[in-house]
């Protein structure tokens, strides 16, 4: 069969397609990833056919910033880049499908159905993060009101009714998505942030049931197969070099994203392990805000493989993107997260709870502070001991595995599905 695996954001939001997509060539599938033009060469050295798939995430630090607002960022993302590239994003993603068996997307691919529905195939969204998943009785730390999460013990309640609040704000966001709609001649349809995103055909639950488990109010046809890993081979001779000439570093990385905009982190990061007498790996993008003259206790890259990195490392410092934390459990080492915006403070949480990391909130980066908190994880056995714990326990092996096998029994059930009605 050909399936087609579409996403747009980061290189956390690509690399589990890209898991994906291997899995299903080494099963003898036709595979295809659509993603940002700026990934052509991340999808094709994998050896994956590309297509081009709009809107791109901005590239320039200031607007990167000005997107990863603790508070506004998700509306500022939605509106002004998502549902502002609609029309793009459909004529794209249905160019991807054409002569397609099957099609799997990531998360902001609000007209998966339609396009889906126009070829006459089944498709599947796949969920990476808790938060995707909204769920009132296991409610999430929301990025833009955070002070509503002390409130889950209450009960579902008082979720509920701030997600009713959510879905009139929501609608209001994604005028530009229903006003396409009605370009194409259709009703206004249910509320895609909320709802419609999530398709007939199933939901891949791409996180363990020890981060999020099932809830009641989940949509009722999923599969949860855990964390996918897009595998990437080893690192750089210089890092295997740096890192095989002492005792294991602490990595600080803030993700594909955040740390071209971030001005302090990497400052702050070497006063840091100064003061601890640590060993250092900083993972800094494009930030030209990197310290100038560094001790030979430290090694600067713009990027390294984290699967690689990872299991040679003492704790690592990171932002909670869902990508990085899931490498951080695979390895088996604790974690200081320092969220910004979107599923980053959730992560966080969900992780401090395993007993595998400690939070940092961005406006407290200091040398001092993450000093502090690193101790805090590398001083106590048992970060350490809970960390190694989850990582030797739970199978990170098999998740593309299972994903892809329930898109082959989808496709084999609905050889040509028959076309699903919406409003």
């Amino acid at each position: 069969m050909r399936v087609v695996f579409a996403c747009i954001g980061s290189l956390g939001d690509l690399h589990p397609m890209l898991a994906l997509a291997v899995e299903a060539r080494m099963r003898g599938h036709e595979a295809v990833v659509a993603a940002a033009p700026s990934y052509s060469v991340n999808v094709e050295r994998a050896g994956v056919e590309f297509r081009e798939l709009r809107p791109e995430i901005p590239s320039d630090p200031d607007e990167l910033e000005y997107f990863f607002h603790m508070s506004r960022g998700p509306e500022r993302l939605l509106r002004q880049v998502v549902f502002a590239g609609v029309r793009e994003t459909h004529a794209d993603l249905s160019a991807a499908v054409r002569g397609a068996d099957a099609l799997v997307v990531g998360e902001l691919l609000y007209t998966a159905g339609l396009v889906a529905e126009g070829e006459g195939i089944p498709w599947w969204n796949a969920v990476l993060a808790p938060t995707s998943m909204l769920s009132a009785t296991d409610p999430c730390v929301l990025a833009p009101a955070p002070f509503l999460h002390p409130f889950r013990k209450l009960g579902a309640w008082v979720h509920r009714l701030a997600y009713i609040g959510g879905r009139i704000q929501g609608r209001m966001w994604a005028r530009e998505y229903f006003r396409f709609r009605r370009e194409l001649g259709l009703p206004p349809g249910g509320n895609p942030i909320f709802d419609t995103k999530h398709s007939p055909h199933g939901t891949l639950v791409m996180f363990p049931e020890f981060l999020g488990a099932p809830q009641p109010d989940w949509p009722g046809n999923f599969v949860q197969a855990g964390f996918p890993f897009y595998e990437q081979g080893g690192m750089s001779a210089g890092l295997e070099e740096f890192l095989s000439a002492g005792e294991a570093p602490v990595v600080f990385t803030l993700g594909s994203i955040v740390a071209h905009f971030e001005p302090r982190f990497y400052h702050e990061a070497v006063a840091a392990v100064r003061m601890l007498g640590r060993r250092a790996v900083l993972l800094t993008g494009r930030n030209a805000e990197v310290p100038r003259d560094l001790p030979e206790t430290v090694f600067v890259a713009g990027y390294e493989p984290l699967g690689a990195l990872l299991p040679r490392a003492a704790a690592v410092v990171h932002a909670g993107g869902i990508g990085t934390c899931a490498e951080t459990l695979r390895a088996g080492v604790p974690s200081v997260i320092v969220p910004f915006a979107f599923d980053q403070p959730d992560n966080a949480w969900r992780l401090g709870r395993l007993g595998v990391a400690r939070s940092l909130s961005r406006g407290r980066i200091s040398a001092k502070n993450l000093a502090r908190r690193l101790n805090e994880v590398l001083g106590d056995a048992d970060f350490s001991a809970r960390s190694r714990g989850i990582s030797s326990g739970f199978n990170f092996g098999r998740a593309a595995g299972i994903a892809v096998e329930t898109v082959e029994n989808g496709v084999l059930k609905n050889t040509r599905v028959p076309l699903i009605r919406e409003g």
